[in-house]
């Protein structure tokens, strides 16, 4: 059997509309040593049809048709199922430029990486392409990490292709339930394993942005506030609050901003993480839009905030 350099796991639930293009891009991928995983998590549009077909043409491609589970759990049947030396998420809506898994292969294997990062494009509906580009200071050690903590985009594994056995050999799976932030909670386990990371500035990654919609990203709910309080304190559990005070300050103000966003509220949950955010660490960071209107919550009305963060909230967006 021929080596399979590089697993693509693709979690598939009702994207449909979006599905052709961003499978299309996987299929005209310049790297032949590679497969395609495509786990449809109990679609109900005809998501599950269209993975079928393309796998009927191309031996690369591979289906998996499970019940409805999760993000989570969707991506650890991708896992589980990867025969590759390495992995890499790639979201069902999203698209990659065709050399990408070939470009991060061959830096992998220049600089025998664990993980390799490549940068991204911000699509949004309109058409406009706005390429994101962070490229890290350093890439090992507690700077590293602390960058990481406060630069959220930069949590997402469809823009890192990393080695398969640090997962079997650090025992490292998707938490079932996390579907929110699953990203950022796998990479903070595989950092605890200190991989050796490299980086390259090609922007071959198209991350689709569409305001409103289904996704979890889109669509808050309490649950996925839980999820997100879920992390934080696996984080704090982990990683060493005082080392990384702004990185946590600045998980704190992302999980307050995540309440703006929530219809249906829980009021008790909202008022103890707002408790719990100190003046201290507001003035001692450098105050941000973001975090002016989280903390206006501890001075004024909820409404009022909500007000607030309805007119702003185009700016985040952006």
């Amino acid at each position: 059997m021929t080596p399979i350099n590089i697993s693509v796991t693709v979690p598939v639930y009702n994207t449909s509309r979006h599905l052709k293009k961003c499978l299309d891009s996987l299929k005209a991928q310049s790297l032949n040593e590679i497969e395609f995983i495509l786990v449809d998590d109990g679609s109900t549009d005809e998501s599950g049809k269209i993975c079928d077909e393309y796998a009927a043409i191309d031996s690369r491609f591979r289906v998996i048709h499970q019940k409805n589970g999760g993000l989570a759990i969707a991506r650890q049947t991708g896992l589980n199922a990867a025969r590759g030396e390495y992995i890499i998420v790639c979201d069902s809506d999203d698209w990659v430029e065709p050399n990408m898994y070939e470009r991060l292969h061959k830096e992998a294997i220049r600089t025998n990486a664990d993980i390799v990062m490549c940068q991204f494009f911000f699509e949004y509906p309109d058409g406009v392409s706005k390429p994101h580009i962070h490229l890290f200071n350093t890439l090992d050690g507690d700077e590293f990490i602390q960058e990481m903590m406060t630069s959220s985009i930069n949590n997402s594994s469809w823009v890192k292709l990393i080695r398969r056995d640090l997962f079997i050999n650090g025992n490292i799976n998707y938490e079932p339930g996390i579907n929110l932030g699953e990203d950022s909670l796998i990479i903070y386990k595989l950092l605890l394993l200190k991989p050796k990371i490299v980086q390259i500035s090609d922007i071959l990654y198209h991350y689709r942005r569409e305001a409103g919609g289904n996704s979890y990203t889109n669509s808050l709910k309490m649950s996925h506030l839980h999820q997100s309080k879920y992390i934080h304190e696996w984080m704090r559990a982990n990683y060493d609050t005082n080392k990384f005070r702004f990185g946590f300050y600045n998980k704190a103000v992302n999980l307050a901003f995540s309440c703006l966003r929530v219809d249906e509220l829980d009021l008790l949950f909202y008022k103890q993480h707002i408790k719990n955010l100190k003046w201290k660490d507001f003035f001692h960071f450098r105050p941000t839009l973001k975090s002016c209107l989280v903390y206006s919550c501890k001075l004024l009305p909820l409404r009022v905030v909500k007000y607030m963060f309805n007119i702003l909230y185009p700016y985040f967006y952006k």
